[in-house]
């Protein structure tokens, strides 16, 4: 058993050593708490074609399912429903999310990491800083949830209801410098509103043992570390980036919708746009005048979608008692979604997704990768910056019959490190798995000796099982004389010959020996190897295909990833299926036509004179 294998409810000594790793850490650094990165050790996992970083988490008493899920990491924070995906899959043992008891054992996953993206993610387990506890406010949002302001709500009511105590007693004070600095938009706390959304520091944040580090010696919230610590700590990492480690320590899920089957779809449909619903709580719309418009959002859930435009789901020709096309005209980032009782994600989909039509102008990407060009056709595709707004991120949407019409993993992973993401959602109750990768065995990387018209021709037939004779001797009657050469004869297997010829012969000789019923194919060293190969195949009459394409998916091409590859692809009814190139495409692509059982040979060429 691998290190990225462990799914056991009862924690193994590697396991139980992984989860004291961060006590054992606090003791070492007990001396010098402020400004010190922590470290800490992660489980690798593979899922789909990705390894999957987590941290392993036993459960302890009071935890409850949400709350777990509430940890750093950028794929539940960009991704809820994928996030929940990936945790089911990677803990089979948790059958009931809802039921989980004190000691058992889950991995959290955290974030995708390309091949070797970390040292040591081959073995399993790597080790990442994964806190400064310089930066209290970080320390804190750990610990946070977000709370809707109701009618006769005051900021010390909360605090007093959360911390206990009263005004100017320790745990009120100390709750108090928490909620600030968790809501620096409040100017004054005793100026809040109803419906306004804030974050109140959960209490179990004062059982953590690094609670009273958080403040000074005065009762102050500790400042963050200055540069130059910072500098010293980053020095102090392993090899694991900077970069990486803020990732792990993604803004949290703070808020995430109830896990039932009454609002699972329109929360999978969130999620599929990049939105989130909410269901919960009351929405306050404001009004040119009079009181602000109301939503109960538990009758009339609404999905907010990137960018901050809102669709108001309903099944009913009113809204709160309001026509619908007087809300549609009363706000221009509120629009109106009317679905079908029990719809799926996928009619919410479409009737969401038909109000906001014109933020999505294509339903086709297409790119060049060296030797590849990919386009990739999807029901809806949905652009936008990327979290760091240094790149666009493109999400295709596409409905379809059943999981064994969803995209090869391999492919997936690929247009993922390409700024695309694939989303597909099917209304059949069936597992959600992909196929791993295409049937078949996977096939190997062969290399082929192109360097001159000549090596490549020998080795082209060899490796194809054809015969290739060289010099071999022809006679041939010219100007009433019987002449005797030597030329190469090639037989393809199937009663076809032909000479080939690098430049030897010329003149009448040629006709002379064609009209002794030699077929002769003359080739030079300015020739491109792969028109070469596909002058021999055109010679032979056996099958071949120039610029073959492969579908990503199994399901019809209308919406589907489609890669056309520079190279020559030559089935076999017997042998290997054999793709050849001259121009190297991408790793993945290359994995993927190779799991479909075709040999991928790269024609190594030299320049030719």
């Amino acid at each position: 058993m691998t290190p990225t294998q462990f799914i056991h409810d009862t924690p193994s000594p590697i396991r139980r050593a992984l989860l004291a790793v961060p006590v054992l850490i606090w003791l070492l650094a007990a001396a010098d708490i402020h400004g010190s990165m922590l470290y800490k050790n992660y489980l690798v996992r593979y899922d789909r074609g990705w390894d999957i970083l987590c941290d392993p988490y036993q459960v302890e008493q009071g935890d409850w399912v949400l709350k777990i899920f509430r940890q750093k990491g950028e794929i539940a924070h960009e991704d809820f429903r994928e996030f929940l995906g990936i945790f089911e899959r990677l803990n089979p043992h948790v059958k009931d999310m809802d039921r989980i008891r004190p000691g058992q054992v889950v991995d959290i996953p955290l974030k995708k990491l390309a091949h070797g993206n970390l040292p040591g993610q081959s073995s399993g387990v790597v080790t990442i800083p994964f806190v400064n506890i310089g930066n209290p406010r970080q320390m804190i949002e750990t610990h946070t949830r977000s709370y809707t302001i109701q009618k006769g709500d005051t900021v010390s009511s909360l605090i007093a209801k959360k911390f206990g105590g009263r005004f100017g007693n320790l745990t009120y004070s100390q709750g108090l410098k928490l909620f600030k600095a968790v809501n620096p938009q409040i100017a004054d706390i005793n100026r809040i509103y109803a419906g306004q959304r804030i974050y109140m520091p959960d209490p179990s944040i004062r059982e953590r043992q690094w609670y009273e580090d958080l403040f000074d010696k005065a009762g102050n919230l500790v400042e963050p570390a200055s540069p130059g610590g910072q500098a010293e700590a980053a020095t102090q990492r392993p090899a694991a980036s900077a970069a990486l480690s803020a990732a792990i320590a993604a803004p949290l899920v703070l808020e995430a919708p109830e896990i039932n089957q009454e609002n699972r779809p329109a929360a999978d449909a969130a999620s599929l746009v990049g939105g989130r619903l909410m269901n919960k709580g009351t929405f306050f719309l404001p009004m040119k005048q009079g009181r602000d418009f109301e939503v109960d959002l538990s009758r009339f859930p609404m999905i907010e979608l990137p960018g901050g435009k809102k669709v108001i789901l309903t099944t009913q020709s009113q809204v709160m008692g309001v026509d619908l096309p007087l809300i549609q005209s009363s706000w221009d980032s509120v629009k109106v979604a009317t679905v079908p009782e029990n719809a799926s994600p996928i009619q919410i989909l479409e009737a969401v997704l038909s109000d906001v039509a014109g933020d999505a102008t294509t339903n086709r990407l297409a790119f060049d990768d060296d030797g590849a060009a990919i386009s990739v056709s999807a029901r809806w595709i949905r652009s936008q910056p990327s979290v760091d707004g240094r790149t666009l991120r493109h999400t295709c949407i596409t409905p379809i019959d059943s999981s064994a019409q969803r995209t090869y993993d391999t492919i997936v992973r690929y247009l993922d490190q390409n700024d695309i993401v694939i989303k597909e959602i099917s209304d059949q109750t069936e597992p959600t798995q992909p196929p791993s990768r295409p049937r078949g065995a996977t096939a190997t990387s062969e290399r082929l000796d192109g360097s001159s018209s000549k090596t490549l021709v020998e080795s082209f037939a060899r490796l194809m099982g054809f015969h290739y004779s060289p010099g071999t001797s022809i006679t041939f009657p010219y100007a009433g004389v019987q002449i005797q050469a030597r030329s190469n004869l090639l037989s393809f297997g199937n009663g076809r010959e032909v000479l080939i010829d690098y430049g030897d012969l010329y003149g009448n000789a040629l006709e002379a020996i064609r009209r002794t019923g030699f077929e002769i194919i003359q080739f030079d060293n300015t020739a491109a190897s792969l028109d070469t190969i596909a002058r021999l195949m055109e010679t032979s009459g056996l099958y071949y295909q120039r610029s073959p394409h492969f579908y990503g998916a199994d399901r019809p091409s209308k919406f589907n990833t489609i890669i056309t590859v520079n190279g020559i692809l030559i089935p076999s009814g017997k042998g290997v299926n054999r793709l050849f190139s001259d121009t190297r495409f991408p790793d993945l692509i290359e994995r993927f036509i190779r799991d479909q059982g075709i040999a991928v040979v790269w024609i190594e060429t030299t320049a030719k004179g």
